[in-house]
């Protein structure tokens, strides 16, 4: 896929890793099972855990209904986080990231401040972006309207997933912490159901995303935000 080839809704092009309504939960119900949350088919079950995590199924049928913009598909979120791909256009980000110096982050704001910085060793469910397709971003995405910050991150590190805890009592399970985020190799892992991976960023250094767009053509000097 690339920028000129996603599908377009509204005027806006619906990112790589936004979720379709025709995309359907089907989920099934979790059990307790061999020190783990599994789902009763095992076959499914298999096809469900990764990194030791079972993760929420969603069908895949992107473009089929209306995108929610504000939700990432489980499997195309972890496959971006997972090859690096860009969370737009889903092509990888690995050539520009070398020749720039780093993958390509944007954090959002969070609240009336703007937004912060990207920090060293922080963590994020957000996969990583072409310049291109950041730039269009910053000026189309209702979230990032509000403030972003961009960094060039030289190491993103698979770190864990963020979902739903559960723990077995009275021989079911439940669900303990709806927004649970859970590191590879805890022994909480098998507990969870997955949602989104998660990466630590480190060897962060923040840079003007307008400057990088107007290097790279795609922007006018002079529109710097």
């Amino acid at each position: 896929m690339s920028l000129e080839s996603l599908p377009v809704h509204r005027g806006l092009r619906v990112p790589y890793v936004a979720t379709w309504t025709g995309e359907e939960d089907i989920s099934r119900a979790v059990v307790a099972a061999a020190g783990a949350l599994r789902y009763v088919d095992p076959l499914v079950d298999a096809a469900c855990r990764w990194q030791g995590a079972l993760w929420r199924r969603l069908m895949r049928a992107q473009g089929e209904g209306t995108p929610i913009f504000e939700a990432l598909h489980p499997v195309r979120q972890r496959t971006a986080m997972w090859e690096q791909l860009c969370q737009v256009c889903g092509v990888s980000v690995a050539d520009e990231a070398a020749q720039m110096g780093g993958a390509l982050y944007l954090g959002g704001a969070d609240g009336t401040a703007g937004a912060d910085p990207i920090a060293d060793g922080e963590r994020t469910e957000n996969p990583p972006l072409h310049i291109a397709c950041a730039w269009e971003s910053v000026r189309h995405c209702r979230h990032l309207l509000e403030g972003y910050a961009a960094a060039r991150v030289a190491e993103p590190r698979q770190w864990g997933v963020a979902g739903i805890l559960h723990a077995a009592v009275g021989g079911t399970v439940v669900p303990v912490k709806k927004k649970a985020e859970v590191a590879y190799g805890s022994p909480l892992l098998p507990w969870m159901l997955a949602e989104r991976a998660l990466v630590e960023l480190v060897g962060v250094r923040s840079v003007d995303l307008a400057a990088e767009a107007e290097g790279a053509g795609l922007a006018p000097v002079g529109s710097r935000r």
